[in-house]
């Protein structure tokens, strides 16, 4: 009977370190002010997986527009961090936080995305052009970096479903992230219809341009009989299919891709047919 050798087998204990994935870094803007309850709600859905900055307005910037400060010096204050998320309230407008947070802020920490939001209120059709939501994220999209702005309609006297509206919002930038979007230079605008946990789904749409229900300036006396203005805003609400403005009105959130180049590429062959004068004419002599 043949011997069987026992042959010591050595086994080699190798300890690998796994390294932590790192997080893209993202700031995030507003223009409803630095307490404002959709931006935490944001935050709330975003940080286990995302490192964030907040940069945002101290106070409401709503309606501003793409507004920056420019003649006068910009306060910034650095406001206690909140689950290792540092925190700066800018006394300006959501651009120029924007501006200021990428430029200055994060100089040798730059952000891979510049989200804004979420607003309260939808921004919908034309309101894309007073939009301080939309400001600061085509801010974002000027200075070469890709840029999210997300709002959540609400009937007037109602309050969004924060929580629901926050799980829109991590699913919406988790699925664009996952499909390398947006661009640099590029925004997309999301809007998360109400009441949010009842949302259809997404679709992708176009920027509608049925004018608002109304938009005037209401004229009341003040109390020494001076002439006041007021402004008011009501949202469209109806327009045609494909649009922001439809998909919200049907319960769906709305996905809209928008550029910051605004060429009427259309006129160019118009314009370039006129024959336009050489030179100025002279100026006639003085009588």
């Amino acid at each position: 009977m043949r011997k069987l050798l026992a042959i010591p087998v050595l086994f080699l204990a190798v300890t690998a370190t796994a390294q932590q994935p790192v997080r893209p870094h993202l700031l995030i803007v507003n223009d409803d002010g630095i307490d404002a309850p959709g931006l935490a709600a944001l935050v709330g859905a975003l940080q286990d997986s995302y490192r964030l900055t907040v940069v945002a307005p101290a106070v409401e910037q709503s309606g501003v527009g793409h507004g920056i400060t420019f003649r006068t010096p910009v306060l910034v204050e650095e406001r206690p961090s909140s689950n290792g998320i540092r925190r700066f309230a800018v006394h300006a407008q959501p651009a120029t936080c924007t501006r200021i947070g990428v430029a200055n802020l994060l100089a040798s920490d730059p952000p891979n995305l510049v989200l804004s939001g979420i607003n309260r209120g939808d921004n919908v059709g034309q309101s894309v052009w007073i939009s301080g939501t939309l400001g600061g994220a085509r801010e974002a999209a000027l200075m070469g970096l890709g840029s999210i702005a997300l709002s959540a309609g609400h009937p007037r006297g109602q309050e969004p479903d924060w929580p629901a509206v926050g799980r829109w919002a991590r699913a919406i930038v988790d699925d664009l992230r996952a499909a390398g979007l947006p661009r640099p230079g590029q925004v997309i605008k999301v809007e998360i219809p109400f009441p949010a946990a009842e949302a259809k789904g997404v679709r992708v749409t176009r920027m509608g341009l049925e004018p608002p229900v109304d938009q005037t300036y209401h004229e009341k006396p003040g109390p020494q009989g001076e002439r006041l203005f007021y402004a008011t805003w009501v949202a469209p609400d109806h327009d045609a299919a494909g649009t922001d403005i439809d998909a919200m009105v049907k319960g769906w959130v709305s996905v809209t891709p928008l550029t910051i180049d605004e060429t009427d590429y259309m006129a160019l062959p118009t314009l370039a047919a006129i024959p336009w004068s050489p030179r100025p004419l002279p100026t006639p002599p003085a009588r």
